[in-house]
This record gives C-alpha cells, structure tokens and sequence, in this order.
C-alpha cells in the first residue's frame, strides 16, 4: 500500500531537487528513478557502511539489502525497514522519506506526496458523538470563522478530549478542506495508528518534541492553510517553545491541542471540556424523568446492545442514572463499567458504582491488568500534579462531600475569596471539580461546584480499592 505522507520539493532548473544529501529528478516517463533501494544505497555510504556491515548492525541479510538495493524487492516487511533505519540512525525527515519510500513510492511521486499536506486528512471516527455540543461549536468557530491559531482543549482523564478533537478536525476538513496533520502525543490508543500520514505525524512528533529542524517542516508546510491536532500532550511548557517556532515558521498553520495540564505559557484560547451532563440525583427505588441527558443516554445504549434481554424500565434507567452519577459522566469511564454488563445486572453494577467507583473503570477488554488501571493511574497522576496549596483545597472539598459555593470554600479552607476562587479554577480547568448544573434549595442563586466522585474517592481513600471476583456460583460484586 502507498502511503501519502507530506513533503512538497520544488525542482530546479535541471528537472532536479535536493534533500538530504539525495538528488531527486524529475521522472517525465514514469521510470523507478529514485527508488527505495537508491535511498538505501546513498544513505548506507553516507554512514560509511559496507553491505555486510549493515547487515551486521541491523540483522537483516546480506542478500536482501542486496536484493533491497537492486530493485528487486519493492516493498520489504515493516520491521525490516525498521531495522536497517535504526542501523543507520535515520532520523526527523530522513527516517520519513527511507518509510515513505518503503511504501511503494519513489523518485518525484514519493516527495510530491509525501510533502502534498493537502493529501492529509483526520483520523475516521468510529460511533456517534453525545455531548459536548457547544464545546464542539467553540473549537471549529475559533479555529475557523475566528481564525485562532492556537487552541488548547483541557480537561481529566477520560473526559473525551480525544473524540472532541477528532470530531472538530473532521468538521474542519470537511467544511473547508483544509489538511489535518493528527500526532499522538500521548501513552493511549493512538487514533491515527496505521493511517497513511502516520509516517509524517511521526516526523512531526519528533520535530515539536525535540525542537527541530524547524526549516524542512516549514518547507513541507510552506503557506498552505494547514491544521496540526497535538492529541494528549502530557506536558505543554516542555512544547512550548517548539510550537511557537513551528507557529512563526508557518504563517497559514494552526494548531489544536489535547491536554490534562493546562499551564498559562502555552498562550492561545483555552477551551476546557467538563463532564458529560448528569441527570439530576433520584433516591433508591425512585425514577427519572428522562434519558436524554448525554451521559444516561449514552449508558442507556450500551445497555441496549450488551444486554438487550433487560427491558428499559422506569427502574432499569433510574438504576443507569444512578450509576452515571456516580461515575461523573466520564465518557471511558462509562464505557470501562459497561463493559461489565454482560457479566453483572445493572443493580450489581450500581452497588459496585456508589461502594468503591474506581473498581469499575477497570475495562474488561483490557489486554493486561496494567493496561486495565491506566485510568486510575492517570487520575492520581493528575491530582499529584497540583500544586501543594491546590492539592490541599481539593482535599478539603473532597472530604466536605457535598456541592458548595465560594463562600463555603473559604471557610472550609480557611483562605481568602481569592485564593478560593484561584484553586476552584485550577481544579475546574484539570476536570476535577464541576459545576453543578441541576437546581438546589438554598443557594440563594449562587454558582455551586462538587469534587468528581471517581477524585473523591482517590483524595479521600477510606478503605482499600475492591477487586470484582468471579464467584464459582455466581458473578457478584464483593470487598476483599
């Protein structure tokens, strides 16, 4: 399969161009001029290499680097071109064009499409979008109509930053077809993981993480209006620098980031991503009036496929509300808890829900226990993370347990109204307090907040965390 990636070379005079010590000619009839194996050959002599020395530092063949640089192999297995770019310490641009090449492409056509951004489009998204609609709305307006260059989406762990960006860089694509450079930036599921300009993302990653070269991205990017999606940067003032030379450089590139650590240097519009919207609180036994709020509709369709021998009765959705709540509207939170379903009723999910949350953000498709508690981890890295006067406060609103106003933060902090309202918004902008959007007597119209329940329970810690145990009788929920 050919992979179009983006690097666009503007040929001389001659027919000719050059990049990185290849010269690249203008192929008039179509001929395999520059092919993978000359790029194989001019690079094994720039690092000083004999074909057998290659072989040794890389493990692959004699005869297939043999085979590789005399045409007669097209298009050699992914790790084999793996291993002959580690043994020649290809890097940035240079390791791109050698895997681009691999592909299938060569001479004019590999650079051509390999710099042709306009080739570049968004990872497919997979399911329906719930929630988040007018979060959706401030991204594509400020990154369209607005022309912002730099906006930052920020919010917890599992909140659906990921799906938001995927969501609004399609809604850009195809709105203006504008070209979408997707780099994962993060320890999770890659979105774009096997897309054609996955070898470009690569290339990119490399360029903002370690701060160059800045000129060839510039060159690929040039002054075509393009959009970089930087999906889970875990740490935004180690990029900044980078990103603001990569912003000068490209006077039509604009840039969209995915985080959970805002920081104030990064610049830009911030758009933070709270929570899907909960149903407002019902008591045991008691029923809600409607599944339309995003979180309990969202709940309510998986139900509908894992389970569909389970009638949607009055108390089948309350019993589903009840366990959203408690699970904060967290979109891969919710999804990780009903993964259980096929194993638990919903009345066994809830009594693990409001007893110990965290038990059930554990997926069942997890390919590993590591990979299972990467959502806890997250959280707790995330509340680690908070500056010492931050952390306290959210200890302190955390144990309070109940939803408060600005007023109640002070004093139950002991602190200024201003200090109080500096944490709130640290906490708001990480995702680890919410507003509370439901009406409640006695406030007095005051805006109220409540720590995330999954955050309180890891703040607050009262008892050990529960394992979820097949029983060899039955499957239950139990507390060891």
């Amino acid at each position: 399969m050919s992979i179009p990636t983006a690097l666009t070379f503007e040929l001389d005079e001659s027919g000719q161009a050059e990049i990185m010590g290849i010269t690249l000619r203008e192929n008039p009839r179509g001929q395999d001029v520059d092919s993978l194996g000359e790029l194989l050959k001019v690079s094994r002599r720039q690092a000083g290499l004999t074909q057998v020395q290659l072989a040794g530092l890389s493990t692959v063949s004699v005869r297939a680097i043999r085979d590789l640089e005399l045409g007669k192999v097209q298009q050699p297995r992914r790790e084999t071109v793996r291993l002959l770019a580690a043994a020649l310490r290809l890097k940035g641009s240079r390791r791109a064009a050698f895997e681009v090449a691999a592909g299938g492409m060569y001479g004019t056509g590999t650079l051509e499409q390999a710099c042709d951004v306009e080739q570049a489009q968004p990872p497919a998204s997979i399911g329906h979008f719930v929630g988040h609609q007018s979060e959706l709305h401030a991204v594509t307006e400020l990154l369209g109509a607005e022309r912002e260059r730099l906006v930052t989406v920020v919010g917890a762990i599992g909140v659906g930053k990921t799906r938001l960006a995927l969501e609004a860089a399609q809604a850009l694509h195809t709105r203006s077809r504008v070209p979408i450079l997707w780099v994962h930036m993060g320890v999770g599921p890659n979105a774009a993981a096997g897309l054609p300009q996955h070898v470009l993302a690569n290339w990119v990653s490399e360029v903002i993480v370690g701060g160059g070269p800045f000129h060839e991205l510039a060159q690929v990017i040039g002054n075509k209006p393009t959009q970089l999606v930087l999906d889970g940067v875990e740490s935004p003032a180690a990029v900044h620098a980078s990103l603001l030379q990569v912003l000068h450089s490209c006077p039509q590139l604009s840039v969209l980031v995915t985080t959970r650590e805002p920081t104030p240097v990064l610049g830009g519009r911030l758009v933070p991503l709270a929570p899907l919207a909960l149903p407002a609180p019902v008591a045991a036994g008691e029923s809600t009036g409607t599944s339309e709020e995003p979180a309990l509709a969202l709940m309510m369709s998986y139900l509908r496929h894992l389970r569909p021998d389970i009638l949607p009765t009055e108390s089948v959705v309350a019993t589903m509300a009840r366990i959203c709540c408690a699970l904060d509207g967290l979109p891969q939170a919710l999804e990780s808890a009903a993964s259980w379903l096929p194993l638990y009723a919903p009345h066994q999910l809830l009594e693990a829900a409001e007893s110990f949350p965290l038990s059930l953000t554990e997926h069942m498709s997890a390919p590993d226990s590591e990979a299972a508690g990467s959502f806890r981890r997250s959280l707790e890295q995330s509340i680690a993370r908070l500056q010492p006067q931050h952390a306290s406060l959210l200890r302190v609103l955390a144990a309070k347990g109940t939803s408060w106003n600005i007023g109640d933060i002070a004093r139950q902090a002991n602190c200024t109204p201003v200090e109080a309202l500096r944490g709130l918004h640290a906490l708001l902008l990480r995702g680890l307090v919410r507003p509370v959007h439901y009406e409640q007597a006695g406030q007095g119209g005051l805006s109220t907040f409540t720590v995330l329940n999954l955050v309180r329970h890891l703040a607050t810690p009262v008892a050990p965390a529960p394992r979820l145990l097949y029983s060899q009788r039955e499957i239950f929920p139990c507390v060891i």
